[in-house]
């Protein structure tokens, strides 16, 4: 199932190359129909398209520092993208202007592509950001030429291998084998711990005690030692 404002870009998405079963195509912009229609519960298997303009891509990356994925996160770009392309009056405000001014670019738009599985019980949903240029048709996002900025200017991040903390010492850290062997002989304090103590069979415990000029045997008068 598919939902565009864009005549195009689904003849050329995977998912309709792969899948070769039917569909139903809808083109149209009704909140009405489309809140319908993209329940699960109507279809399990789900691809929904959306064309947004580009100023939305520009306005995160430069007020949000949050470009399109792989420059950030997926979930984070997502959170931030989504709820702002859904205020239809600040997205007009960025196309447009403050003052309406502006006259928007028809030649370029983002697409935001959802696709939901419906095979087995667990769906699998994924959303991508591809792009639809007059002149390209269907492409990459940073293929647009008001996108081209944000791509040049920044790389995707990779976390740095961490240096191995025993490269370039001073001494060596292997061992012999004489080494090896010394190690292997010595007993480990702990190597019988858990382990209940075997007790002799005829041993019989006792308490010896010898009492002393100190101790006070005498139950009669408990307190006649004291100094009163």
């Amino acid at each position: 199932m598919l939902f565009s404002q864009n005549n195009c870009v689904h003849k050329h998405h995977p998912y309709f190359l792969v899948n070769s079963g039917s569909s139903l195509i809808l083109h149209g912009t009704n909140v009405d129909l489309i809140s319908l229609v993209t329940q699960a519960s109507f279809s399990a298997s789900l691809v929904h398209i959306r064309g947004h303009p580009t100023a939305i891509v520009t306005h995160l990356d430069t007020e949000y520092l949050t470009p399109p994925p792989p420059l950030s996160p997926d979930v984070k770009f997502w959170s931030v993208f989504i709820p702002l392309s859904q205020r239809q009056s600040d997205v007009n405000e960025l196309v447009f202007g403050a003052k309406g001014e502006g006259s928007g670019d028809y030649t370029e738009i983002v697409v935001e592509i959802l696709v939901r599985g419906g095979a087995g019980k667990k769906r699998n949903v994924e959303r991508e950001l591809e792009a639809w240029s007059l002149s390209l048709g269907p492409c990459q996002w940073n293929d647009l030429e008001a996108l081209k900025t944000i791509a040049s200017k920044r790389v995707p991040v990779e976390a740095p291998t961490a240096a191995d903390p025993t490269q370039n010492l001073s001494f060596n850290l292997s061992l012999t084998t004489a080494q090896q062997e010394a190690r292997s002989q010595v007993p480990l304090p702990y190597a019988h711990e858990g382990k209940p103590i075997e007790k002799p069979v005829d041993a019989k415990g006792a308490i010896f005690y010898d009492p002393d000029s100190a101790d006070d045997l005498d139950d009669d008068d408990p307190d006649e030692d004291l100094d009163i």
